[in-house]
């Protein structure tokens, strides 16, 4: 009388078992496909006629802390009609796979809760194993339960000098679409022409980038192009950075220089109306930072353009050359800063989730394996 033995189902649909096997450490199942006929791939008649049986060992997932292997009998089949010979399909496991879908799709969902060397050591397969599986659930994109329409599209710098990647975000669900290296135009175009249906996508928000202008341009031409608000201001600020850049503050001077007027205390207000009036240029950068500011204030987007077109005129009639530089900028970005009031959208989310990624990066100390940096960044996406 066996006190010690107990029988489970395999679970594996389409499998027949024909025998079990179990020691200390593993368990071993006989097993092969119940089905009796099978199409013909070159000429699509069924045919029953094997001509020849082949065992394959396939690791499944674990039962009791035994490592479980399925010994497939698998068979090749001739085609009686057209003479041909070929192998019967593996839905459990998949073409040319050594594990079962089964094993794969746990590996990748412990994945997500701990490390890579941690899962591979639980199931004692290979950390590359482990890698290929999250890739296997999460790199094919799936469709998107609703159309993609507010977009925020931004590149992100992952190594100096030059190594750039760029991510897309639908900002409406807070959700990734796509995450690419580079920042070409080119592959700013192929992510787009790959994840964003022209036909529902009603604006894309983008920081200043002449590349990703053209790429959204080329990709979907009936698509609002918003200038990200941020972007525009801090044109401004830096425009301001390099006029007093030279001359050294007193206190706090230089940081109430770039802070918003009407954050600022009484006594701060008076601290930088005392350092204004001792340096007319210092009065006249501080003077377009704050007007530039208040175009984002104008209630429609008539007020809007006429408030920057005064402001370009100004800025351009100024004398100081960064601001200058500042209004040519926003003249060849006039109609992307005005759809703001059409689409009112920031990139705040998406450079809120590149900053993660960039903390993601100085933890490791950079990566030298793109493929495992991406694999990094699904993990954190996915689990955040």
């Amino acid at each position: 009388m066996q006190t010690q033995t107990i029988t489970v189902e395999l679970q594996l649909s389409g499998l027949s078992v024909l025998g079990v096997r179990e020691d200390a450490s593993a368990i071993e199942v006989v097993a092969q496909y119940e089905v009796g006929e099978v199409p013909c791939p070159h000429c699509g008649r069924s045919t029953s006629g094997v001509h020849q049986w082949r065992q394959q060992r396939k690791q499944d997932a674990d039962l009791w802390g035994k490592l479980v292997y399925v010994l497939l009998w698998k068979r090749r089949f001739r085609c009686r009609p057209c003479g041909r010979v070929f192998s019967e399909d593996d839905p459990v496991c998949g073409r040319r796979r050594r594990t079962t879908c089964r094993l794969r799709q746990q590996l990748a969902v412990q994945s997500e809760e701990t490390t890579v060397r941690t899962v591979a050591r639980w199931h004692r397969v290979s950390e590359g194993l482990v890698q290929r599986c999250w890739f296997e659930a999460h790199m094919t994109p799936a469709a998107p339960p609703t159309p993609h329409v507010l977009i925020g599209l931004d590149g992100f710098c992952v190594r100096r000098p030059g190594a750039m990647w760029t991510g897309l975000w639908d900002l409406q669900t807070r959700n990734p679409i796509a995450v690419i290296a580079g920042e070409r135009k080119v592959d700013v175009q192929r992510m787009l022409e790959r994840h964003v249906d022209r036909s529902t996508a009603a604006a894309v928000c983008i920081d200043l980038s002449e590349a990703e202008r053209q790429a959204v341009q080329m990709v979907l031409p009936d698509t609002a192009i918003v200038a990200d608000k941020f972007h525009v201001v801090a044109l401004a600020g830096r425009a301001l950075q390099e006029v007093h850049g030279e001359t050294r503050r007193r206190g706090n001077t230089a940081w109430l220089l770039h802070r918003g007027v009407e954050r600022l205390h009484a006594a701060e207000k008076r601290q930088l109306a005392d350092a204004l009036q001792e340096d007319a240029r210092l009065a006249t950068a501080w003077a377009l930072k704050e007007e530039l500011r208040a175009v984002y204030r104008a209630p429609t987007e008539a007020a809007a353009g006429r408030t920057l077109a005064a402001w370009i005129q100004d800025a351009a009639a100024s004398e100081l050359a960064p601001f200058a530089r500042t209004a040519r900028t926003l003249t060849r970005w006039r109609r992307e800063v005005l759809n703001h009031w059409r689409f009112p959208i920031t990139n705040a989310l998406v450079e809120g989730k590149h900053n993660r990624v960039k903390v993601l990066k100085r933890r490791a100390f950079g990566y030298r394996n793109q493929q495992t940096f991406q694999y990094r960044i699904l993990n954190l996406i996915h689990t955040d």
